[in-house]
């Protein structure tokens, strides 16, 4: 009985981990295409819940973009995916 548990645990397990990945590909999706091909490759999304996304950004001029694009970019996720806020951050994007 025990041995039926664990195959059960590890395929939900493993159920789980696909559906994150493909929530986080949605995510990416839609995420370039609210910035822009321009500014997406200076970006990195670093922490995501339901509320808020977590955004490091490469330099200071795409910073200062995103911040001055803020409250649309923080309205068209709201609409496409309810997340309610975005929280941008000077740092590394390596992948």
């Amino acid at each position: 009985m025990d041995e039926v548990k664990g195959i059960l645990q590890d395929v939900m397990s493993g159920l789980k981990k696909k559906q994150k990945e493909a929530d986080y590909e949605k995510v990416l999706s839609v995420w370039e295409k609210i910035i822009g091909p321009k500014t997406f490759p200076h970006t990195k999304i670093t922490h995501l819940t339901k509320e808020r996304i977590h955004v490091n950004v490469d330099n200071s001029s795409a910073l200062f973009d995103l911040n001055l694009r803020k409250e649309r970019i923080g309205k068209e996720l709201k609409k496409q995916l309810n997340i309610e806020s975005v929280r941008f951050k000077l740092g590394g994007i390596k992948y």
